[in-house]
């Protein structure tokens, strides 16, 4: 689904990503952790088209992508979300779902139906007509995930999409993002939040300085002494 190879992103004399190499597959859930600085939500930025890499090549469907803007991206079925959720916030809840719909890149004859139905399968837990300004963490989580969603996206970059949320709603969040891989949509995931990323993830790539020092399972991620000593530390590898 997605590949990039030897992807290098510089701002001055600051390497923020070096020689990044990744393969997700169609259809997993693929994770990447580091501590904060490693470069994550860098590169996720190279991938989405808001950082054009120095160095290096992006695939996406054996397509290059390498460079083409987050709009263009969007339109091929990459779409993303944001650390810190971002809305339309004099906008509606529905509203801001069916901008996502009528902007997207494909045509649907009722976008209010369409935007409906989305925000029903992320399981929106309040009305639909509540002013975006007046959410809370979590509603302005899904609300995210429905926007992007709306798009027809194929391949979902999530950044942080579990930061702010309680110990009690990570368990339902992580059988949403399982539900949105389960219904075609490939996910590459930045996170902080080890319960999180453990118990969602098919695979797990670890950036350290902006270089990648690990990649596989989440057994072996678990088990791989580098990546100890680099992040998890003893406390968070159980």
């Amino acid at each position: 689904m997605l590949k990039t190879e030897g992807v290098e992103k510089r701002f001055g004399g600051l390497v923020a990503v070096k020689d990044v190499s990744i393969t997700v597959n169609k259809g997993e859930i693929f994770g990447l952790i580091g501590p904060n600085g490693a470069g994550k939500t860098t590169f996720l930025n190279c991938i989405s088209g808001f950082y054009k890499p120095e160095k290096g090549r992006i695939t996406f469907k054996e397509q290059d992508i390498t460079g083409l803007s987050p709009t263009q991206l969007c339109h091929k079925g990459i779409a993303r979300t944001f650390q810190i959720a971002r809305s339309f916030p004099k906008l509606s809840a529905l509203d801001n779902v069916k901008v996502s719909v009528i902007y997207g890149g494909k045509q649907h004859q009722n976008p209010e139906r369409r935007a409906k139905e989305i925000m029903d399968f992320v399981g929106f837990p309040v009305a639909t007509n509540i002013i975006a300004e007046n959410l809370n963490t979590m509603q302005l989580k899904r609300l995210e995930l429905a926007r992007a969603l709306a798009t027809n996206s194929e391949l979902l970059l999530l950044d942080e999409v579990a930061a702010g949320l309680t110990p009690s709603e990570l368990p339902t969040f992580i059988e949403l993002i399982k539900k949105i891989r389960d219904s075609g949509v490939t996910i590459i995931c930045i996170e902080h939040v080890m319960k999180f990323i453990m118990g969602v993830c098919d695979r797990i790539a670890v950036l350290n300085f902006g270089a990648k020092i690990a990649d596989g399972t989440v057994e072996e991620i678990k088990n791989d002494p580098k990546v100890t000593e680099a992040y998890l530390g003893e406390e968070n590898v159980h």
